[in-house]
Protein backbone atom coordinates (compact mmCIF):
# COMPACT_ATOMS: atom_id res chain seq x y z
CA UNK A 1 0.00 0.00 0.00
CA UNK A 2 3.00 2.66 0.84
CA UNK A 3 4.61 1.49 -2.53
CA UNK A 4 1.69 2.53 -4.54
CA UNK A 5 0.94 6.00 -2.74
CA UNK A 6 4.57 6.89 -3.10
CA UNK A 7 4.25 5.74 -6.70
CA UNK A 8 1.47 8.06 -7.31
CA UNK A 9 3.45 10.90 -4.78
CA UNK A 10 6.43 10.98 -7.70
CA UNK A 11 3.71 11.06 -10.61
CA UNK A 12 1.93 13.76 -9.28
CA UNK A 13 5.08 15.91 -8.39
CA UNK A 14 6.47 14.52 -11.70
CA UNK A 15 3.17 16.44 -13.53
CA UNK A 16 4.13 19.62 -11.73
CA UNK A 17 7.96 19.88 -12.26
CA UNK A 18 7.64 18.70 -15.76
CA UNK A 19 4.84 21.29 -16.85
CA UNK A 20 6.68 24.06 -14.69
CA UNK A 21 10.09 23.18 -15.11
CA UNK A 22 10.18 20.84 -18.09
CA UNK A 23 12.18 18.12 -15.64
CA UNK A 24 11.26 15.31 -13.54
CA UNK A 25 13.47 13.22 -11.12
CA UNK A 26 13.94 9.76 -9.69
CA UNK A 27 15.78 8.89 -6.65
CA UNK A 28 18.14 5.95 -6.15
CA UNK A 29 17.57 3.18 -4.49
CA UNK A 30 19.32 1.68 -1.48
CA UNK A 31 20.92 3.70 0.96
CA UNK A 32 23.80 5.31 -0.31
CA UNK A 33 23.56 8.05 -2.92
CA UNK A 34 26.48 7.68 -4.83
CA UNK A 35 25.45 11.17 -7.43
CA UNK A 36 23.31 12.20 -10.06
CA UNK A 37 22.47 11.15 -13.60
CA UNK A 38 20.91 13.61 -16.07
CA UNK A 39 18.93 11.90 -19.31
CA UNK A 40 17.79 13.74 -22.07
CA UNK A 41 15.00 11.28 -23.53
CA UNK A 42 11.39 11.40 -22.46
CA UNK A 43 9.79 12.93 -19.38
CA UNK A 44 5.83 12.06 -19.80
CA UNK A 45 6.73 8.27 -18.62
CA UNK A 46 7.36 9.99 -15.10
CA UNK A 47 4.33 11.39 -14.71
CA UNK A 48 2.04 8.60 -15.26
CA UNK A 49 0.57 7.53 -12.27
CA UNK A 50 -0.35 3.95 -11.49
CA UNK A 51 -3.46 2.89 -13.93
CA UNK A 52 -2.16 5.24 -16.94
CA UNK A 53 -0.26 4.54 -19.89
CA UNK A 54 1.27 5.54 -23.58
CA UNK A 55 -1.45 3.81 -26.07
CA UNK A 56 1.18 4.60 -28.36
CA UNK A 57 3.37 1.28 -28.52
CA UNK A 58 7.05 2.87 -29.45
CA UNK A 59 9.86 1.44 -27.61
CA UNK A 60 11.16 5.07 -26.21
CA UNK A 61 8.92 5.43 -24.13
CA UNK A 62 9.72 2.34 -22.33
CA UNK A 63 13.25 2.73 -22.76
CA UNK A 64 13.55 5.98 -20.94
CA UNK A 65 12.50 4.58 -17.88
CA UNK A 66 14.36 1.83 -17.89
CA UNK A 67 17.66 3.56 -18.38
CA UNK A 68 16.29 5.96 -15.42
CA UNK A 69 16.13 2.72 -13.59
CA UNK A 70 19.06 0.90 -14.23
CA UNK A 71 21.02 3.76 -12.74
CA UNK A 72 18.87 4.35 -9.57
CA UNK A 73 19.21 0.83 -8.71
CA UNK A 74 23.16 1.42 -8.92
CA UNK A 75 22.65 4.14 -6.08
CA UNK A 76 21.93 7.24 -8.68
CA UNK A 77 19.79 10.17 -8.93
CA UNK A 78 18.40 10.41 -12.14
CA UNK A 79 16.93 14.09 -13.50
CA UNK A 80 14.93 13.76 -17.21
CA UNK A 81 14.46 16.53 -19.45
CA UNK A 82 13.07 15.99 -23.08
CA UNK A 83 15.46 15.42 -26.18
CA UNK A 84 14.39 18.78 -27.81
CA UNK A 85 14.38 20.54 -24.85
CA UNK A 86 16.32 23.83 -25.77
CA UNK A 87 15.75 25.79 -22.40
CA UNK A 88 16.87 23.72 -19.54
CA UNK A 89 20.52 24.94 -18.04
CA UNK A 90 22.00 22.19 -16.03
CA UNK A 91 22.82 23.06 -12.80
CA UNK A 92 24.06 20.16 -10.81
CA UNK A 93 27.60 18.02 -10.52
CA UNK A 94 26.44 15.33 -13.10
CA UNK A 95 28.20 12.34 -13.66
CA UNK A 96 26.46 11.13 -16.69
CA UNK A 97 24.67 13.18 -19.26
CA UNK A 98 23.06 10.30 -21.76
CA UNK A 99 21.20 12.37 -24.59
CA UNK A 100 19.11 11.17 -27.04
CA UNK A 101 20.26 12.48 -30.64
CA UNK A 102 20.02 16.31 -30.45
CA UNK A 103 20.34 18.12 -27.04
CA UNK A 104 24.25 17.07 -26.05
CA UNK A 105 26.17 19.65 -27.36
CA UNK A 106 24.04 22.66 -26.10
CA UNK A 107 24.21 20.70 -22.61
CA UNK A 108 27.93 20.17 -22.28
CA UNK A 109 28.33 24.13 -22.47
CA UNK A 110 26.90 23.46 -19.11
CA UNK A 111 28.19 20.32 -17.97
CA UNK A 112 30.87 19.60 -15.20
CA UNK A 113 34.24 18.46 -16.90
CA UNK A 114 34.21 15.16 -15.78
CA UNK A 115 30.78 14.39 -16.80
CA UNK A 116 30.38 11.30 -19.22
CA UNK A 117 28.74 12.65 -21.97
CA UNK A 118 26.28 9.78 -24.05
CA UNK A 119 24.86 9.96 -27.15
CA UNK A 120 22.15 7.34 -27.41
CA UNK A 121 21.66 6.33 -31.00
CA UNK A 122 18.09 6.08 -32.00
CA UNK A 123 18.16 6.75 -36.42
CA UNK A 124 20.96 6.77 -38.53
CA UNK A 125 23.42 10.42 -38.70
CA UNK A 126 21.29 13.41 -39.74
CA UNK A 127 23.08 14.15 -43.23
CA UNK A 128 22.87 10.75 -44.02
CA UNK A 129 18.90 11.00 -43.47
CA UNK A 130 18.26 14.25 -44.96
CA UNK A 131 20.03 12.93 -48.55
CA UNK A 132 18.84 9.75 -48.51
CA UNK A 133 15.47 11.17 -48.60
CA UNK A 134 16.06 13.62 -51.11
CA UNK A 135 17.51 10.71 -53.52
CA UNK A 136 14.40 8.92 -52.68
CA UNK A 137 11.91 11.55 -53.91
CA UNK A 138 13.59 12.44 -56.71
CA UNK A 139 13.37 8.85 -57.50
CA UNK A 140 9.39 9.35 -57.25
CA UNK A 141 9.68 12.51 -59.23
CA UNK A 142 11.54 10.25 -62.42
CA UNK A 143 9.17 7.36 -61.76
CA UNK A 144 6.04 9.40 -61.79
CA UNK A 145 6.38 13.03 -62.63
CA UNK A 146 5.31 14.35 -59.18
CA UNK A 147 7.25 16.03 -56.23
CA UNK A 148 7.00 15.32 -53.10
CA UNK A 149 7.79 17.61 -50.01
CA UNK A 150 10.35 15.81 -47.50
CA UNK A 151 9.15 14.75 -43.86
CA UNK A 152 11.31 13.20 -42.02
CA UNK A 153 14.30 15.96 -41.99
CA UNK A 154 16.37 16.15 -39.24
CA UNK A 155 18.19 18.80 -37.90
CA UNK A 156 21.90 18.36 -38.43
CA UNK A 157 23.62 18.08 -35.08
CA UNK A 158 27.68 17.74 -33.92
CA UNK A 159 26.79 16.06 -30.93
CA UNK A 160 28.87 12.82 -32.29
CA UNK A 161 31.74 15.06 -31.83
CA UNK A 162 31.00 15.96 -28.51
CA UNK A 163 30.33 12.37 -26.94
CA UNK A 164 32.58 10.27 -24.64
CA UNK A 165 30.58 7.28 -26.21
CA UNK A 166 28.29 6.57 -28.58
CA UNK A 167 26.06 3.34 -28.05
CA UNK A 168 22.75 2.65 -29.63
CA UNK A 169 20.55 0.57 -31.94
CA UNK A 170 21.73 -0.19 -35.39
CA UNK A 171 23.67 -2.88 -37.57
CA UNK A 172 27.14 -1.90 -39.24
CA UNK A 173 25.19 0.11 -42.09
CA UNK A 174 23.33 2.29 -39.51
CA UNK A 175 26.64 2.95 -37.38
CA UNK A 176 28.69 3.38 -40.49
CA UNK A 177 26.69 6.68 -41.12
CA UNK A 178 28.57 8.23 -37.99
CA UNK A 179 32.31 7.04 -39.17
CA UNK A 180 33.74 10.77 -39.75
CA UNK A 181 33.99 11.69 -35.95
CA UNK A 182 36.14 8.01 -35.90
CA UNK A 183 34.38 6.53 -32.77
CA UNK A 184 33.45 3.16 -31.25
CA UNK A 185 30.03 2.90 -31.18
CA UNK A 186 28.50 0.36 -28.29
CA UNK A 187 25.60 -1.43 -29.92
CA UNK A 188 22.52 -1.56 -28.27
CA UNK A 189 19.49 -3.81 -29.61
CA UNK A 190 16.46 -1.98 -29.92
CA UNK A 191 13.84 -3.78 -27.56
CA UNK A 192 10.09 -4.98 -28.93
CA UNK A 193 7.62 -4.24 -26.90
CA UNK A 194 5.01 -7.26 -27.36
CA UNK A 195 6.33 -10.92 -27.51
CA UNK A 196 4.36 -14.03 -28.49
CA UNK A 197 4.64 -17.90 -28.84
CA UNK A 198 5.71 -18.64 -31.80
CA UNK A 199 2.19 -19.20 -34.12
CA UNK A 200 2.35 -22.88 -34.52
CA UNK A 201 -1.36 -22.57 -35.46
CA UNK A 202 -0.50 -20.99 -38.79
CA UNK A 203 -1.72 -21.94 -42.24
CA UNK A 204 2.12 -21.29 -44.01
CA UNK A 205 0.26 -22.55 -47.14
CA UNK A 206 -1.84 -19.09 -46.89
CA UNK A 207 0.39 -16.91 -45.55
CA UNK A 208 3.34 -17.22 -47.85
CA UNK A 209 0.88 -15.28 -50.76
CA UNK A 210 0.43 -12.25 -47.68
CA UNK A 211 2.85 -9.31 -47.25
CA UNK A 212 3.10 -7.03 -44.31
CA UNK A 213 4.41 -3.60 -44.78
CA UNK A 214 4.65 -2.39 -40.96
CA UNK A 215 6.66 1.17 -39.91
CA UNK A 216 6.22 4.81 -38.98
CA UNK A 217 5.92 7.96 -40.92
CA UNK A 218 7.74 9.27 -43.63
CA UNK A 219 6.65 6.71 -46.64
CA UNK A 220 8.89 7.72 -49.20
CA UNK A 221 12.19 7.43 -46.77
CA UNK A 222 10.40 4.57 -45.78
CA UNK A 223 10.28 2.86 -49.09
CA UNK A 224 6.42 2.57 -48.72
CA UNK A 225 6.03 4.00 -52.55
CA UNK A 226 8.46 0.80 -53.20
CA UNK A 227 6.37 -1.59 -51.79
CA UNK A 228 3.21 -0.49 -53.32
CA UNK A 229 4.24 0.19 -56.57
CA UNK A 230 5.86 -3.66 -56.51
CA UNK A 231 2.30 -4.86 -55.73
CA UNK A 232 0.48 -3.21 -58.02
CA UNK A 233 2.22 -5.50 -60.47
CA UNK A 234 1.30 -9.06 -58.46
CA UNK A 235 -2.73 -8.76 -58.38
CA UNK A 236 -2.20 -12.27 -57.09
CA UNK A 237 -0.16 -11.70 -53.60
CA UNK A 238 -1.24 -9.44 -50.89
CA UNK A 239 -0.12 -6.48 -48.71
CA UNK A 240 -1.21 -5.15 -45.74
CA UNK A 241 0.08 -1.86 -44.54
CA UNK A 242 0.34 -1.25 -40.95
CA UNK A 243 1.18 2.54 -39.72
CA UNK A 244 0.67 5.73 -40.67
CA UNK A 245 2.69 6.67 -43.55
CA UNK A 246 0.45 5.20 -45.98
CA UNK A 247 -2.02 8.18 -45.03
CA UNK A 248 0.30 11.13 -45.37
CA UNK A 249 -1.56 13.78 -47.58
CA UNK A 250 0.46 14.15 -50.51
CA UNK A 251 1.89 10.35 -50.57
CA UNK A 252 -1.99 9.45 -50.42
CA UNK A 253 -3.21 11.45 -53.14
CA UNK A 254 -0.41 10.58 -55.40
CA UNK A 255 -1.00 6.40 -54.75
CA UNK A 256 -4.45 6.76 -54.52
CA UNK A 257 -4.89 3.81 -57.11
CA UNK A 258 -2.59 1.56 -55.67
CA UNK A 259 -4.25 1.93 -52.44
CA UNK A 260 -7.42 1.14 -53.65
CA UNK A 261 -5.94 -2.28 -55.58
CA UNK A 262 -7.77 -4.98 -53.92
CA UNK A 263 -4.56 -6.61 -52.62
CA UNK A 264 -3.55 -3.57 -50.17
CA UNK A 265 -4.98 -2.99 -47.61
CA UNK A 266 -3.96 -0.81 -44.65
CA UNK A 267 -4.49 0.42 -41.28
CA UNK A 268 -3.24 2.93 -39.28
CA UNK A 269 -0.96 3.27 -36.19
CA UNK A 270 -1.37 0.37 -33.51
CA UNK A 271 -2.54 1.56 -30.33
CA UNK A 272 -2.48 -0.29 -26.63
CA UNK A 273 -5.78 -1.78 -25.54
CA UNK A 274 -6.26 -1.02 -21.86
CA UNK A 275 -8.40 -4.47 -21.20
CA UNK A 276 -5.87 -6.59 -23.13
CA UNK A 277 -2.46 -5.13 -22.56
CA UNK A 278 -2.04 -6.02 -26.58
CA UNK A 279 -1.70 -3.31 -29.46
CA UNK A 280 -4.60 -3.37 -32.08
CA UNK A 281 -5.37 -1.33 -35.22
CA UNK A 282 -8.55 -1.00 -35.60
CA UNK A 283 -10.89 -3.56 -34.25
CA UNK A 284 -8.57 -6.04 -34.67
CA UNK A 285 -5.05 -7.43 -32.67
CA UNK A 286 -1.93 -6.59 -34.16
CA UNK A 287 -0.81 -10.09 -33.52
CA UNK A 288 -3.63 -11.47 -35.50
CA UNK A 289 -3.54 -9.07 -38.60
CA UNK A 290 0.47 -10.75 -38.68
CA UNK A 291 -0.55 -13.84 -38.51
CA UNK A 292 -2.00 -13.71 -42.13
CA UNK A 293 1.25 -12.99 -43.64
CA UNK A 294 4.53 -14.85 -43.77
CA UNK A 295 7.10 -12.13 -44.47
CA UNK A 296 7.68 -8.27 -43.63
CA UNK A 297 9.25 -5.69 -45.73
CA UNK A 298 11.25 -3.10 -45.07
CA UNK A 299 13.14 -1.32 -47.69
CA UNK A 300 14.22 1.93 -45.81
CA UNK A 301 16.71 4.10 -47.01
CA UNK A 302 17.55 5.67 -43.40
CA UNK A 303 16.93 3.94 -40.21
CA UNK A 304 17.79 3.24 -36.90
CA UNK A 305 17.41 -0.19 -35.57
CA UNK A 306 14.12 -1.51 -37.81
CA UNK A 307 11.76 -1.64 -34.79
CA UNK A 308 8.22 -2.48 -36.08
CA UNK A 309 10.67 -4.69 -38.54
CA UNK A 310 11.91 -6.89 -35.13
CA UNK A 311 8.24 -6.86 -33.85
CA UNK A 312 7.09 -8.01 -36.95
CA UNK A 313 10.08 -10.84 -36.78
CA UNK A 314 9.03 -11.63 -33.34
CA UNK A 315 5.38 -12.47 -34.09
CA UNK A 316 7.38 -15.41 -36.53
CA UNK A 317 7.67 -12.94 -39.82
CA UNK A 318 10.54 -13.41 -42.53
CA UNK A 319 12.37 -10.07 -42.87
CA UNK A 320 13.09 -8.76 -46.60
CA UNK A 321 14.90 -5.30 -45.72
CA UNK A 322 17.58 -2.99 -46.69
CA UNK A 323 20.80 -3.17 -45.00
CA UNK A 324 19.48 0.93 -44.04
CA UNK A 325 16.67 -0.47 -42.32
CA UNK A 326 18.94 -1.39 -39.62
CA UNK A 327 18.49 -5.36 -39.43
CA UNK A 328 21.35 -7.06 -37.60
CA UNK A 329 23.29 -8.51 -40.28
CA UNK A 330 23.34 -11.78 -38.05
CA UNK A 331 18.96 -11.93 -38.59
CA UNK A 332 17.98 -14.28 -40.73
CA UNK A 333 16.28 -12.53 -43.43
CA UNK A 334 16.59 -11.34 -47.20
CA UNK A 335 18.64 -8.01 -48.18
CA UNK A 336 17.69 -5.78 -51.13
CA UNK A 337 20.48 -4.55 -52.66
CA UNK A 338 19.12 -3.35 -55.88
CA UNK A 339 15.78 -1.51 -55.43
CA UNK A 340 14.57 -1.58 -58.96
CA UNK A 341 10.81 -2.00 -59.12
CA UNK A 342 11.15 -5.27 -61.57
CA UNK A 343 13.77 -6.66 -58.85
CA UNK A 344 11.44 -6.12 -55.75
CA UNK A 345 8.70 -7.97 -57.41
CA UNK A 346 10.69 -11.15 -58.43
CA UNK A 347 12.28 -10.99 -54.76
CA UNK A 348 8.80 -10.99 -53.40
CA UNK A 349 7.27 -13.53 -55.82
CA UNK A 350 10.00 -16.10 -55.46
CA UNK A 351 9.49 -15.86 -51.64
CA UNK A 352 6.23 -16.60 -52.23
CA UNK A 353 6.87 -19.94 -54.21
CA UNK A 354 8.67 -21.22 -51.47
CA UNK A 355 7.44 -24.45 -50.33
CA UNK A 356 4.83 -23.62 -47.08
CA UNK A 357 7.68 -25.79 -45.16
CA UNK A 358 10.58 -23.94 -45.77
CA UNK A 359 8.37 -20.41 -45.35
CA UNK A 360 7.53 -22.49 -41.61
CA UNK A 361 11.11 -22.94 -40.79
CA UNK A 362 12.47 -19.44 -41.49
CA UNK A 363 9.14 -17.72 -39.86
CA UNK A 364 11.17 -19.86 -37.24
CA UNK A 365 14.35 -18.65 -37.67
CA UNK A 366 13.24 -15.40 -37.52
CA UNK A 367 11.20 -15.58 -34.45
CA UNK A 368 14.06 -17.75 -32.55
CA UNK A 369 16.33 -14.29 -33.42
CA UNK A 370 14.17 -11.54 -32.02
CA UNK A 371 13.43 -13.59 -29.00
CA UNK A 372 16.59 -14.08 -27.96
CA UNK A 373 17.91 -10.73 -29.11
CA UNK A 374 15.46 -7.78 -28.33
CA UNK A 375 13.54 -8.52 -25.85
CA UNK A 376 13.15 -6.10 -22.92
CA UNK A 377 15.38 -8.37 -20.65
CA UNK A 378 17.86 -8.62 -23.43
CA UNK A 379 18.14 -4.55 -23.54
CA UNK A 380 18.26 -4.04 -20.11
CA UNK A 381 21.04 -7.13 -19.62
CA UNK A 382 23.15 -4.81 -22.61
CA UNK A 383 22.73 -1.57 -21.33
CA UNK A 384 23.51 -2.86 -17.94
CA UNK A 385 27.15 -4.10 -19.67
CA UNK A 386 27.77 -0.46 -20.89
CA UNK A 387 27.17 1.26 -17.70
CA UNK A 388 29.51 -1.10 -15.78
CA UNK A 389 32.15 -2.10 -18.36
CA UNK A 390 32.30 1.22 -19.93
CA UNK A 391 31.08 4.01 -18.01
CA UNK A 392 32.42 2.71 -15.13
CA UNK A 393 30.61 4.19 -12.87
Amino acid sequence: MFNLLSRYVVAYRNKLTNKFFGIVSVAHTGEKKKGVVLLSFLTGPFTKAPGEFYTDPHSNYWVSTELATLFTKRGYDVDIINWDDTQFIPKKDYVVCIDMQYNLERLSEYLPKNCIKVMHLIASYPEFQNNEEQKRIDAVEKRRGVTLPPVRTSPLTSNPGVADFLEGYGNKTVHGTYARFGKEIIPIPVPIMETYSFPEHKNFETARKNFLWFGGGGAILKGLDLVIEAFAGLPHLHLTIMGPASYEKEFEEIYAHELSLPNIMRYGRPRFNRESGESMVGDKYVREVMDQCAAVIGLSASEGGGGAVVQAMQAGLFPIVTPQTGINELAPSIVVQDLDINNIRRIIEDFSNLPSEKIASLARDSWTFAKNSHTKEVFSKVYENFIDTKLKI
